[in-house]
């Protein structure tokens, strides 16, 4: 069968919802691959054509996870300046990046409280902070380490802002969260970093 055959695909979702469904309940050492095959609606055998065991199953889900999180994770806003950084384009990017994140938010949460040996909400944070980096490091240049800790720190604030709204999704809007990223990067950060960034350490 091709590999975008309609019901490889639907199978692989029933056993990706089997996943989080069962880690949003319980440690990840005690799911058993009997629990995800019922929570699945399949048979072990199905299980087996596309995972060697639970362990290559989470691994690979969570492959695609963040690679889909860095496909999305387009961070060109921060090139805004403080008097930019309101412009329309801007925060169409901001707001393209939090409606992915909002849409996924149900899974998300899980994998960020889930009983796994792995923080992927720690590993959001960095790919958000590697792809400031690549887009503020100069071509070929040295590590920068007011560079560095300015997109780590970005990168935390966002995800925290993020993981915020979702606490808070009854009464904070998607607008209000813009709203408040906006003004951090008109008050906040670039300020604090500004002639750091702007000239070499």
């Amino acid at each position: 069968m091709p590999a975008q055959d309609p019901r490889i695909i639907k199978t692989k979702r029933q056993i990706d919802h089997a996943l989080i469904e069962n880690l949003a309940e319980y440690p990840f050492q005690k799911i058993t691959i009997d629990m995800i095959c019922r929570s699945g609606m399949i048979n072990r055998s199905t299980f087996y054509k596309y995972y060697v065991d639970k362990y290559d199953l989470l691994d690979k889900f969570l492959a695609r996870q963040l690679s889909d999180f860095r496909e999305h994770a387009v961070v060109d806003f921060v090139l805004a300046s403080p008097q930019s950084v309101g412009d329309a384009a801007y925060m169409e990017m901001f707001r393209s990046f939090a409606q992915y994140l909002f849409t996924n938010r149900g899974t998300l949460k899980i994998l960020w409280t889930a009983a796994i040996e792995r923080q992927v909400y720690e590993e959001m944070i960095l790919i958000i902070k590697e792809r400031i980096l690549d887009l503020l490091r100069p071509s070929g240049g040295a590590k920068d380490v007011f560079l560095d800790l300015y997109a780590y720190i970005f990168a935390s604030n966002a995800m925290s802002l993020i993981h915020w709204w979702f606490r808070n999704e009854q009464t904070v809007t998607l607008e209000d969260v813009i709203q408040i990223m906006t003004k951090n990067m008109e008050e906040g950060l670039f300020k604090a970093f500004s002639d750091r960034l702007a000239s070499p350490v």
